[in-house]
């Protein structure tokens, strides 16, 4: 089978071999061989293919194709979490990811043998990042398709595990120990939480399912690779310290430097950036050697990175600027929950105005309990009209908040 993948791509250097989501077996087994020899490769979806309306050419083997890019060097596909139908394509070289592995395996000394735990699909770049890191070690790694607890069940007593999520993913478990429906899981030995922030009281709680587990967390976009990582004991309330080679600046809206603790544009300068996206639509946003993302955020005195959401999730409330991430960080904090979003939605007057959508299920007292609380906190500004309960919660493949569904049950 080796041979006859390697035979379906005849210009290595400027095609990517991409395995559909019914041949992700096919992609564990050789997407290494592959890269060591020459190709590039990477994982898609059949949403993928049809939200993004990629162009790819079918290969005799079914469920595998062929992506036209240039790719001067062995180069990794994955693609960031996005939205529905706003995925972005990344591609990036695998040296690039060579070097952030070599950060995990310095972390996981103790138990250098830890099989990866992956939720989702591989396309994702996190979901995907920790199945290759395990692959590299000839570990081979389990998919789950969801964080269903049955899956866990599966686990050998005498095997080793890192586990790859998101801190909405540990929201679930933290719940289902709580509800008395899993029973804490012992050989999870390692966990890397990525995709959004995550608190150090959700860590400790998270500490509870997986009693055994070192805990860390970590900042870093799909086109960045690990840009901060923040240790099991480092109870700031950063993002983490910044890793070796990366440099990170702080710029306002006039690209100048920011003073310490002042919040702006972050911007990154690293060997591990990725290379082009998929989508010739798509730009860089360069400056220099730095490149951004549009996340916002500001260093302190020990050079340590503050997360503090991002550009396009400022609204205009009544004449105020409103941080959307802000606002649900409080709320979160206020209710105790994850599942929980801030939407906004123009009037009949063409004003917008807050929703807060969660799956927790608030009273009447409660709801003007919160609300008098968040006015005096957060201002009349940052009181949403109204709150919706969702019976269930939307999640994207990668583990993530589904916001366009919210928005269209809003």
């Amino acid at each position: 089978m080796l041979t006859t993948l390697r035979q379906a791509v005849l210009k290595p250097k400027n095609t990517i071999l991409l395995f559909n989501e019914t041949q992700h077996h096919l992609f564990l087994n050789f997407a290494i061989p592959l890269i060591q020899s020459g190709i590039s490769v990477g994982a898609i979806s059949t949403g993928i293919i049809k939200s993004l309306k990629l162009n790819l050419q079918k290969t005799t083997i079914d469920g595998v194709y062929l992506a036209t890019h240039d790719v001067p060097n062995p180069s990794i596909l994955c693609f960031s979490s996005g939205t529905k139908n706003n995925q972005k394509g990344i591609v990036r070289t695998f040296e690039s990811w060579q070097n952030s592995f070599a950060l995990i395996q310095d972390e996981i000394a103790a138990f250098p043998d830890a099989k990866a735990i992956v939720l989702g699909t591989l396309p994702y770049s996190l979901t995907l990042f920790g199945a290759m890191e395990s692959l590299q070690r000839r570990q081979q790694p389990l998919v789950f398709p969801n964080h269903e607890l049955r899956y866990f069940t599966q686990l050998q007593s005498n095997q080793n595990y890192i586990l790859w999520v998101t801190p909405l993913h540990c929201a679930f478990f933290v719940k289902a120990l709580d509800k008395k429906h899993m029973q804490p899981i012992k050989t999870i030995r390692y966990m890397f939480v990525g995709g959004a922030q995550f608190s150090n009281r959700q860590r400790d709680a998270l500490q509870n399912v997986f009693p055994n587990a070192k805990i860390y967390s970590f900042y870093g976009a799909s086109e960045t690779s690990f840009i901060t990582i923040k240790h099991p004991n480092d109870n700031n309330k950063s993002v983490g310290s910044i890793c070796k080679g990366v440099q990170v600046v702080i710029l306002d809206k006039q690209n100048q430097k920011c003073s310490k603790n002042e919040i702006g544009t972050i911007w990154v300068n690293s060997k591990d950036a990725f290379k082009s996206y998929i989508q010739k639509s798509l730009k860089i946003n360069k400056l220099d050697n730095f490149i951004s993302i549009n996340d916002r955020g500001f260093l302190d005195d020990q050079n340590r990175l503050f997360f503090a959401g991002r550009a396009e999730r400022h609204i205009s409330i009544s004449g105020h600027i409103i941080d959307l991430y802000a606002l649900e960080i409080w709320y979160k904090k206020a209710l105790a929950t994850e599942t929980l979003a801030i939407l906004t939605k123009p009037n009949e007057l063409k004003e917008n105005e807050l929703f807060l959508m969660t799956s927790k299920q608030l009273s009447k007292s409660d709801w003007q309990s919160l609300k008098n609380s968040a006015y005096d906190t957060l201002g009349a500004q940052g009181v949403p009209k109204k709150w919706l309960h969702c019976h269930t919660w939307p999640l994207l493949a990668n583990g993530k908040t589904d916001i366009k569904t919210l928005e269209q049950w809003l």
